[in-house]
């Protein structure tokens, strides 16, 4: 699943990279998560998610939930996840499914 994830990630990200060049967070933190350099991408990318930019909403929740870039926590990630998929975010409706049949107890 970790690998499924990371790729579909990756795909999103670079799509949101061609139709966002005018958001040079939303770029640098795609750039910066392309090369692992996750610290850096969470720094750029959790105002975007703030922002409302879905892409960026799932990518936070994505390190939130493997702990990169960020102290792993489960409940921010189902929160960020969550608002992507509300959003419409394909990649983040698809990771909520599979997160909702897991036995977690931090789900709501």
């Amino acid at each position: 699943m970790r690998f499924s994830l990371r790729i579909a990630l990756i795909i999103v990200l670079a799509l949101a990279e061609f139709a966002c060049v005018a958001r040079s967070n939303l770029i640098e933190g795609i750039k910066s998560f392309r090369v692992q350099d996750y610290r850096q991408a969470f720094v750029r990318l959790k105002p975007e998610a703030k922002k409302g930019n879905r892409d960026a909403q799932y990518a936070v929740g994505y390190m939130y939930y493997y702990g990169q870039g960020v102290t792993e926590n489960r409940k921010k990630a189902w929160y960020w996840i969550n608002k992507a998929a509300q959003a419409g975010q394909p990649e983040a409706v698809a990771a909520l499914t599979i997160l909702q049949q897991q036995p977690q107890s931090i789900w709501p």
